[in-house]
This record gives C-alpha cells, sequence and structure tokens, in this order.
C-alpha cells in the first residue's frame, strides 16, 4: 500500500499531525491522545513504516519503550495534512 491509498485509513492522517505536533509518541501515546480506535491506531503502524514516515525507537533506559517519530519525508506529508487541517477548520 503506497501513495494516497495508504492515508485512506483512518487513524494515518491522525497519527502523522500528532508526531508533528508532538514530535515523539509512545503507542500508548497514541491509544490515548488519538480519536481512533486501538486496533486502527496499532494497525496503521506498520503501513506508515512501510511507507517511510515514521521510525520506531527504542529507549535504552527503564521503561524502554518504543518511541515513534516521524521522518523528514513523514514530517513534510505531515506538514500538508495541519496546512489542510487549518484550512477546513477556517470560518468561511
Amino acid at each position: 500500500m503506497a501513495g494516497l491509498d495508504a492515508l485512506e485509513q483512518t487513524a494515518l492522517p491522525r497519527i502523522l499531525v500528532y508526531l508533528l505536533r508532538k514530535k515523539k509518541a509512545s503507542r500508548t501515546d497514541l491509544k490515548n491522545d488519538i480519536d481512533a480506535s486501538q486496533q486502527a491506531i496499532y494497525n496503521s503502524l506498520p503501513i506508515l513504516k512501510k511507507c517511510g514516515l515514521i521510525n520506531e525507537i527504542s529507549e535504552e533506559v527503564f521503561p524502554r519503550r518504543k518511541l515513534i517519530t516521524l521522518t523528514e519525508k513523514g514530517v513534510k506529508v505531515a506538514e500538508h495534512l495541519a496546512e489542510i487541517e487549518r484550512i477546513l477548520r477556517e470560518q468561511r
């Protein structure tokens, strides 16, 4: 799955914009802070990784969580999504 097909998954744009704002997050952070089901979030992460939009980094200290960050490509896509969101929220 690549291109716009990947973004058809409901949680994908939300995850990208969230990571743009927060810089990094654990899976638990995503589950608690994004308005999407846990399954939708967890199913989205491999797709985002395959598209080269996120990285998972393991913490070196306890609790050794995996933190999710945007790649350079992910930042570019997320910035465009954030701009679309801003335009849609504008008063007419």
